[in-house]
């Protein structure tokens, strides 16, 4: 009996990142958090299972797409941070231009 390819036994963490990917792209911010848990656990049930066995190329490659999630899960927190930066300067205008115009 033959072993599965490594890119069939990968292929359920594939889709996981694929899921993942398309929660953050969709900004739903908790199911990106459960995503990212069931998939921390998935990679890890995969490196018990498959200890020795592990063909780097194909875990390099699974290794680069989560790297490519990543990043853009850092981009949108950053976008995000922008954002949240120049609401917080908008309120603090609107409150200075409230008080100036009260005590004219």
């Amino acid at each position: 009996m033959h072993a599965a390819p490594a890119t069939d036994v990968l292929q359920p963490l594939h889709d996981a990142l694929d899921a993942l990917s398309r929660a953050v792209e969709g900004e739903d911010h908790d199911l990106t958090q459960r995503l990212m848990d069931a998939y921390d656990q998935q990679v890890r049930a995969y490196l018990d299972e498959h200890d020795a066995r592990i063909d780097a190329g194909s875990l390099r490659g699974l290794i680069a797409r989560q790297q490519q999630v990543s990043i853009r899960m850092a981009a949108r927190r950053d976008e995000a941070g922008t954002h949240i930066t120049a609401d917080r300067r908008a309120v603090r205008a609107s409150l200075a231009y409230l008080r100036a115009e009260s005590l004219t």
